[in-house]
């Protein structure tokens, strides 16, 4: 073991340093999802940040929220609500929204919970469209922009909920599609 390593542990293990909830590179494929709160990752709730089972809690880079999406929608859930208490932005809303909508479809909760993952979703991407109408994502070479209220809209729609707002879903002549509020 190196000397910064020893010094690092040796602190940790006498309290004088706090232990990261996160370590870049460490594997989050095996998180299970319980429920904290009702309203986590649903703008401006911030009850994500005091969520113990929150990798995240302590913050989220603009790099990591990206990475941690491999390790699967509960990783990515807590990375991109993480980074929509810090930073209130559609693009952020719409992944969280997007990953609880991928954990309610694989049932990675609680069944007794599921209900309440489900409406997250329906409702964060209901924020995307009022809160945030014109946010848009990147492709990942940062050249595509994509805006993100008709995936929103369809978001509401594929789990069965009902848009509010007045909204409207156009499909254009080029195949896209755009989403207008009322």
């Amino acid at each position: 073991m190196n000397t910064p390593r020893l010094f690092i542990v040796a602190m940790l293990a006498v309290g004088c340093v706090e232990a990261p909830d996160f370590v870049y590179g460490e594997s989050l494929g095996p998180l299970e999802f319980e429920l904290y709160s009702r309203d986590m990752g649903v703008h401006p709730d911030t009850s994500v940040m005091n969520d113990p089972n929150n990798p995240f809690s302590q913050g989220i880079s603009a790099s990591t929220k990206f990475d941690v999406a491999q390790d699967g929608p509960i990783a990515a859930f807590y990375g991109w609500s993480t980074a929509l208490v810090g930073e209130p932005t559609g693009e952020h809303q719409f992944y969280a929204a997007a990953n609880a909508h991928a954990m309610y479809d694989a049932g990675l909760a609680h069944p007794e919970d599921l209900v309440f993952v489900r409406d997250i979703a329906i409702r964060g991407y209901q924020n995307v469209l009022d809160v945030f109408p014109g946010a848009v994502t990147y492709s990942a070479d940062g050249r595509l922009i994509f805006d993100l209220a008709p995936q929103a809209y369809l978001g509401i729609e594929a789990l069965g909920g009902d848009v509010q707002g007045g909204w409207i879903f156009i499909p254009t002549e080029d195949g896209g599609a755009v989403a207008q509020g009322g």
